[in-house]
């Protein structure tokens, strides 16, 4: 089934960075413009901004949700340009305004030239991502719009300021710039999740990545994720951090091969992924697991293609393993089946 651009709110929302109070320390290069205490309030009250975007895109996203495009069934990723083509032009129009605004004295106002604009699209469509942002807050001073037939490359300068807490300007800038000068092909997306992080001084530290990631799920289901990822830690893997079309991915690795991962996708939900290769080295074991996991490690890993079954099943991305409460009465079992793959992987 097509998840529908309120289902895309909703799951922005839920993985948006958590805000934070603490006074972290700011990469200097964004101190020219503002003073680290002005950057951080700016942030906490643009992610306020951003869950204020959202819960209104949840309540008017039926209107704008006009894309029939339904991504492949087992696609962790989301291509916004693609199947949600109004977030991804209000999104756009956001990021030029952040971007390219200049702020006044008082860090109060953002002046914007026509660059702002998408010139590949309508004078009609431009003033409806607009509008949106008008619903969401945010004034804008310079331009009509409720005129359709005005020509924007006319206008010079427009006047951005959001009334309701003005420093949010100021969070906007900084993750505009963020987007455009930090993302890379393993860290995307990070403008509409706030992931201020960033921008601090000093890395932030994997494991209260894996925290904030499944912060979703139940507080027994954090525990044992928590639990699983200091073990493997311990035995010597390393946990790497993707964030791909909105798709987080952790992935932990035994050198340079991926033995198993927890996801969070909005076709997908949260998961467990396993990529296991050599369960025909301990069959004996696999036979004392839970029914559930047997039928699972039967269907094997890798393309569908490949194995038989002649379509794609999924396979490719690992075997799925969904993170609800019915997961612990796995965890046993699981460990004894990471613990033995791994083995096998340090055998070889």
């Amino acid at each position: 089934m097509r998840k529908t651009l309120q289902d895309v709110a909703g799951y922005l929302k839920e993985i948006m960075v958590p805000e934070t109070h603490e006074a972290y320390a700011i990469n200097p290069v964004y101190t020219t413009i503002y003073h680290e205490e002005c950057i951080r309030e700016g942030i906490l009250a643009f992610r306020a901004f951003l869950v204020r975007l959202y819960d209104v895109l949840y309540t008017k996203g039926d209107i704008y949700d006009t894309s029939k495009k339904v991504a492949h069934e087992y696609e962790n990723r989301t291509t916004l340009s693609v199947y949600y083509p109004f977030l991804h032009n209000v999104s756009t129009i956001l990021l030029n305004i952040g971007y390219h605004g200049m702020p006044d004295e008082g860090a109060k106002s953002l002046d914007c030239e026509n660059t702002v604009f998408n010139g590949k699209l309508s004078v009609t469509k431009n003033l409806e991502f607009l509008q949106f942002l008008m619903d969401c807050g945010i004034c804008i001073n310079g331009l009509d719009i409720n005129d359709k037939k005005q020509n924007l490359s006319d206008i010079k300068t427009i006047k951005i300021t959001y009334p309701d807490n003005p420093i949010m300007l100021v969070g906007l800038k900084v993750m505009a710039s963020a987007e455009i000068n930090l993302g890379t092909l393993v860290n995307q997306d990070i403008f509409l999740r706030c992931d201020y992080r960033v921008l601090k001084k000093d890395e932030t530290d994997v494991f209260s990545i894996v925290q904030d990631t499944i912060r979703p799920l139940s507080a027994d289901v954090q525990d044992f994720i928590l639990q699983l990822h200091q073990r493997y830690l311990d035995k010597g893997l390393t946990c790497v951090v993707e964030v791909k079309g909105f798709h987080i991915y952790m992935k932990y690795c035994y050198k340079r091969k991926d033995l198993w991962g927890i996801n969070a996708s909005l076709n997908n939900g949260y998961h467990i992924n396993v990529k296991s290769t050599k369960t025909h080295e301990y069959t004996d074991t696999i036979k004392t697991f839970s029914p559930i996991l047997q039928e699972l490690i039967g269907k094997g890993y890798g393309c569908g293609r490949k194995r038989e079954i002649g379509h794609c099943d999924g396979g490719c991305r690992g075997l799925p393993i969904s993170l609800d409460d019915s997961v612990l009465a796995l965890r046993d079992d699981i460990e004894t089946w990471f613990d033995q793959e791994l083995l096998c992987l340090q055998k070889k």
